[in-house]
């Protein structure tokens, strides 16, 4: 997988292979999805300095995100499954990077919850779209942890106000490791998906059980909102959804996509990026 990370105070690209990262030139993955993923250079060097995984897309134009899109999981929020696709928005101040800490903020009350989802990355953009056409738009794909204040999000709703505060708290999107180009993942449609908190297996399905195609998705999305390169869509969580506590590590791993980890912090220190980071050595 093609992935944005640091080194040296330096922005670089590279190709994950297991716990094999090699060093590419080129640019950032918010351009590959446009201009094509490289081929990797036979001789492209290990990378031995310290790195910290960025997130999978660095600058998205928006972040998408379904409604109770598996059954099960809207029957344990207390609710139907809506009877076409429904969006809310995360906001990018939440985007996290592979192995670095979401952090719970101090004074926030009640309990905050993991969600795994597999992730669309769009490679290009449309308006009013076919779902066939729509389809295709999908340049690449990640794994997703819609990290939700779960208390504030249910507070909010019985007020009838909008979910975006209890959605998009800094951190509260982990999106890694990389990008899985489109074209290496044969059916989207029959991954599994696995979360474990502390290695207990917390949410378990596969993504055949969501309610809607990817193209019928992006094909409703695309009637409300015109859809552009680099957006990044996600699919909606399983059931199993539950809460995260200081000092928990959460991984959300999907069949042939990867594996997200993140440690879990309570104390609102460290940033968003470097000092949340957790160390990673590559040799």
């Amino acid at each position: 997988m093609y992935v944005n990370y640091r080194a040296r105070e330096e922005r670089r690209t590279g190709f994950l292979q297991g716990e094999r990262l090699l060093r590419i030139e080129g640019p950032s993955t918010d351009r590959m999805v446009v201009e094509g993923f490289p081929a990797v250079p036979e001789d492209a060097p290990r990378e031995t300095d310290p790195v910290e995984f960025l997130p999978a897309v660095l600058r998205p134009g928006k972040i998408l995100c379904l409604l109770r899109s598996y059954r099960a999981h809207a029957e344990e929020s207390g609710g139907a499954p809506p009877p076409e696709p429904v969006f809310f928005a995360k906001l990018p101040n939440a985007l996290l990077g592979h192995e670095a800490a979401i952090r719970i903020p101090p004074g926030l009350e009640g309990e905050v919850h993991h969600e795994g989802e597999l992730a669309l990355v769009l490679g290009a953009g449309g308006r009013d779209l076919e779902a066939p056409e729509a389809a295709g738009l999908v340049a690449a794909y990640t794994v997703a942890n819609d990290v939700t204040a779960r208390t504030l999000q249910r507070a909010d709703a019985a007020r009838g106000w909008p979910w975006t505060r209890a959605k998009s708290f800094d951190t509260f999107l982990p999106l890694g490791p990389g990008l899985v180009p489109a074209s290496e993942v044969e059916d989207p449609r029959d991954l599994s998906l696995e979360v474990r908190v502390n290695g207990e297996v917390r949410q378990r399905s596969r993504t055949g059980r969501l309610l809607y195609t990817i193209g019928e998705v992006l094909s409703r999305l695309s009637r409300y909102v015109t859809l552009e390169a680099g957006d990044v869509v996600l699919t909606g969580t399983p059931e199993g959804v539950g809460p995260l506590r200081p000092g928990d590590v959460v991984e959300v791993e999907i069949e042939g996509v990867g594996r997200l980890v993140n440690p879990v912090r309570g104390d609102g220190s460290g940033g968003g990026r470097a000092a949340g980071a957790m160390p990673h050595f590559l040799g």
